[in-house]
Protein backbone atom coordinates (compact mmCIF):
# COMPACT_ATOMS: atom_id res chain seq x y z
CA UNK A 1 0.00 0.00 0.00
CA UNK A 2 0.97 3.25 -0.53
CA UNK A 3 0.32 4.95 2.69
CA UNK A 4 2.83 2.42 3.97
CA UNK A 5 5.16 3.68 2.14
CA UNK A 6 5.06 7.29 2.38
CA UNK A 7 5.61 9.93 5.00
CA UNK A 8 2.15 11.69 5.62
CA UNK A 9 1.83 15.59 4.72
CA UNK A 10 0.57 16.02 8.14
CA UNK A 11 4.47 14.84 9.52
CA UNK A 12 6.27 16.95 7.56
CA UNK A 13 7.27 20.52 8.55
CA UNK A 14 5.90 22.42 5.51
CA UNK A 15 5.86 25.82 6.44
CA UNK A 16 9.07 28.64 6.30
CA UNK A 17 7.52 29.91 9.98
CA UNK A 18 7.74 26.16 11.68
CA UNK A 19 11.38 26.19 10.15
CA UNK A 20 12.17 29.52 11.44
CA UNK A 21 10.83 28.54 15.23
CA UNK A 22 12.32 25.25 15.03
CA UNK A 23 15.63 26.78 14.18
CA UNK A 24 15.39 29.84 16.59
CA UNK A 25 13.81 27.79 19.76
CA UNK A 26 15.32 24.14 18.91
CA UNK A 27 18.26 22.26 20.24
CA UNK A 28 21.10 22.23 17.43
CA UNK A 29 23.12 18.96 17.14
CA UNK A 30 25.68 19.10 14.75
CA UNK A 31 27.44 15.65 13.17
CA UNK A 32 29.89 15.70 10.21
CA UNK A 33 27.24 15.65 7.69
CA UNK A 34 24.42 17.12 9.25
CA UNK A 35 22.57 19.72 11.72
CA UNK A 36 19.57 18.60 13.41
CA UNK A 37 17.53 20.69 15.15
CA UNK A 38 14.81 19.51 17.86
CA UNK A 39 12.23 21.31 18.95
CA UNK A 40 8.94 20.20 21.20
CA UNK A 41 6.11 19.50 19.00
CA UNK A 42 2.25 20.11 19.97
CA UNK A 43 0.35 17.61 18.45
CA UNK A 44 2.89 14.59 16.79
CA UNK A 45 6.12 14.46 15.84
CA UNK A 46 7.05 16.06 12.53
CA UNK A 47 9.90 16.20 10.36
CA UNK A 48 11.73 18.79 8.02
CA UNK A 49 14.11 18.42 5.40
CA UNK A 50 17.00 20.89 3.95
CA UNK A 51 19.05 20.27 1.01
CA UNK A 52 20.80 22.70 -0.76
CA UNK A 53 22.19 22.02 -4.22
CA UNK A 54 25.46 22.21 -2.59
CA UNK A 55 24.53 18.39 -1.87
CA UNK A 56 24.74 17.35 -4.97
CA UNK A 57 21.99 17.48 -8.51
CA UNK A 58 18.51 17.15 -7.83
CA UNK A 59 18.53 13.56 -8.29
CA UNK A 60 21.27 12.51 -5.06
CA UNK A 61 19.03 15.96 -3.54
CA UNK A 62 15.78 13.80 -3.58
CA UNK A 63 17.34 10.75 -3.15
CA UNK A 64 18.67 11.66 0.15
CA UNK A 65 15.28 13.55 0.85
CA UNK A 66 13.36 9.88 0.27
CA UNK A 67 16.05 8.25 2.69
CA UNK A 68 15.69 10.42 5.71
CA UNK A 69 11.87 10.55 5.37
CA UNK A 70 12.24 6.54 5.06
CA UNK A 71 14.09 6.61 8.28
CA UNK A 72 12.34 8.95 10.41
CA UNK A 73 8.99 7.04 9.25
CA UNK A 74 10.23 3.74 10.42
CA UNK A 75 11.42 5.68 14.18
CA UNK A 76 8.97 8.27 15.26
CA UNK A 77 6.67 5.78 16.73
CA UNK A 78 9.84 4.95 19.01
CA UNK A 79 9.98 8.68 20.36
CA UNK A 80 8.38 8.81 23.72
CA UNK A 81 7.99 12.50 23.09
CA UNK A 82 6.11 14.69 20.26
CA UNK A 83 9.04 16.90 18.73
CA UNK A 84 9.49 19.05 15.55
CA UNK A 85 12.71 17.42 13.93
CA UNK A 86 14.39 19.35 11.12
CA UNK A 87 17.76 18.00 9.36
CA UNK A 88 20.14 20.12 7.41
CA UNK A 89 22.24 18.29 4.94
CA UNK A 90 25.95 19.50 4.83
CA UNK A 91 28.02 19.60 1.57
CA UNK A 92 30.15 16.76 3.01
CA UNK A 93 26.59 14.34 3.14
CA UNK A 94 27.26 13.93 -0.89
CA UNK A 95 29.79 11.15 -0.45
CA UNK A 96 27.34 8.88 1.76
CA UNK A 97 25.50 5.78 1.06
CA UNK A 98 21.94 4.69 2.28
CA UNK A 99 23.31 2.95 5.00
CA UNK A 100 25.86 5.35 6.10
CA UNK A 101 23.06 8.36 6.03
CA UNK A 102 20.85 5.63 8.24
CA UNK A 103 24.07 5.12 10.65
CA UNK A 104 24.91 8.73 11.48
CA UNK A 105 21.26 9.64 12.10
CA UNK A 106 20.43 7.06 14.39
CA UNK A 107 23.42 8.20 16.07
CA UNK A 108 22.03 11.78 16.61
CA UNK A 109 18.34 9.68 17.64
CA UNK A 110 20.12 7.99 19.67
CA UNK A 111 21.50 10.98 21.72
CA UNK A 112 18.14 12.57 21.69
CA UNK A 113 16.69 9.51 23.59
CA UNK A 114 19.27 11.17 26.51
CA UNK A 115 17.73 14.86 25.96
CA UNK A 116 14.02 14.62 24.85
CA UNK A 117 13.43 11.03 25.97
CA UNK A 118 12.83 10.33 22.63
Amino acid sequence: MKGEQTLEKFRRIRRSSDYQRCWQEGQHYHTTYFVVIVNPGRDFSRLGITVSRKVGNAVCRNQFKRWIRDLFRNNYKNFGSIVDISIIAKRQARYLSHIQVDQELLKVFARLETDYHV
